[in-house]
């Protein structure tokens, strides 16, 4: 079925009258160096689109805002609305109430027993870290389960990363079981049929030192087919968070990415005016472009720029800076923008948003409203780049 401009308009209205914020000129993504490197994308949806077959597997990678899920869970949910036959599912998910901050509204976690959280963003924290840059370790019996509240998880397998799994005992999962392979870094549980509900328990050896750290839950759907938009973010992380995490490509290679959404920047660009340091930040980001690209070096990229924001009660000037770097970013990686920064009002915008109750009374961030308007505007810009490549390639 092909996506229609109606498609699009939908997409628009649903941002102005769920948000109410109307965006400072039309959402869309930029693309530097042009959209040819995206044509695979698009190609990968034409399948899933018109023949109801394939996948596309995009990664969130971000801060406090994709932990909390409200934007990355709004934004899954208006891709999958690009088209009535446009499935998808979860993939990546943590349970952070495991190590003991803050967990999207979209899945329940229940924790027993006692467990320690770190995350790569606090400097006393000192890892390893895994891919998603947050580890919960327990050393006695402890366990959790895992329910998603919008989707049906159907998974057909899942793997639970930590290191040392050859020398611990490995995690039991409770359900129908079929096999349970051993990885570098973990276990890949396989099922006689797909489960919606996880529920993990370990146990030490008798007489062992033993720790679990466990660093992330890949779920796999029974289908593989449709759009899965993973989120890996952990609070107060900055470009520089996840490049500690040894295990990074290891892990990421599990999925792997075909697009990457990188929404870093809100906490590099915190600082003193003129402190914020543009060369090494473009430099952190071309590392972790280079990551993602030993992975898969067909993957594509888009940039998030900051929304307008605070510091110390001040108008932060860097959000500019931020916003002119990701576009040189894009352009050199062939990737592209999408310039919330601009749609939100730009330099001091978020003054209005906190008058407005669209973002919170700490100028850095969004309510929830706030965050809504986020994902419908870029949903709604990633439509209709995907729409441009339709009619250019329509006869």
């Amino acid at each position: 079925m092909r996506i229609s401009a109606f498609a699009v308009a939908v997409l628009l209205g649903a941002a102005s009258l769920r948000a109410q914020i109307a965006p400072v000129g039309t959402p869309e993504l930029v693309f530097p160096a042009g959209d040819s490197a995206f044509q695979r994308v698009w190609h990968r949806l034409d399948t899933l689109v018109y023949e109801g077959r394939g996948s596309l597997n995009m990664i969130h990678i971000g801060g406090s805002h994709v932990q909390a899920g409200m934007l990355t869970d709004a934004v899954r949910r208006g891709l999958h609305a690009m088209s009535p036959d446009l499935h998808g599912s979860v993939g990546w998910l943590y349970p952070f109430a495991v190590a003991g901050t803050n967990n999207p509204r979209s899945y329940t976690v229940t924790k027993y027993g006692t467990w320690t959280g770190q995350r790569c963003s606090v400097p006393q924290h000192r890892g390893p870290w895994g891919f998603a840059g947050i580890r919960a370790f327990a050393g006695d019996s402890a366990g959790f389960t895992m329910l998603h509240k919008e989707l049906p998880l159907q998974a057909s397998s899942v793997l639970l990363f930590y290191p040392n799994s050859d020398s611990i005992n490995p995690p039991l999962v409770k359900g129908p079981v079929a096999e349970v392979v051993r990885l570098p870094d973990g276990i890949e549980v396989r099922f006689d049929r797909p489960i919606d509900t996880l529920r993990v328990q370990w146990q030490p050896r008798k007489g062992r030192r033993d720790t679990l750290s466990l660093e992330g839950v890949l779920f796999r759907p029974a289908d593989p087919n449709g759009v899965r938009y993973h989120s890996v973010g952990v609070n107060g992380a900055a470009t520089h968070s996840f490049l500690k995490a040894v295990r990074f490509e290891s892990q990421l290679r599990e999925l792997p990415p075909d697009v990457v959404v990188f929404g870093l920047g809100i906490n590099d660009a915190h600082k003193s005016r003129g402190e914020f340091d543009t060369l090494a930040y473009e430099l952190r980001y071309d590392s972790l472009v280079d990551a993602v690209r030993r992975v898969n070096p067909h993957a594509q990229f888009i940039w998030l720029t900051n929304n307008d924001a605070l510091y110390k009660g001040a108008n932060n000037p860097h959000g500019i800076l931020v916003q002119r770097a990701m576009l040189r970013l894009a352009a050199k990686h062939h990737g592209a923008v999408f310039d919330f920064f601009a749609l939100m009002g730009g330099y001091g915008s978020v003054r209005r948003w906190m008058a407005n109750d669209w973002a919170r009374p700490d100028g850095i961030h969004l309510s929830q409203i706030g965050y809504q308007a986020h994902a419908d505007w870029f949903a709604s810009a990633f439509t209709k780049a995907y729409l441009r490549h339709q009619e250019s390639t329509a006869w």
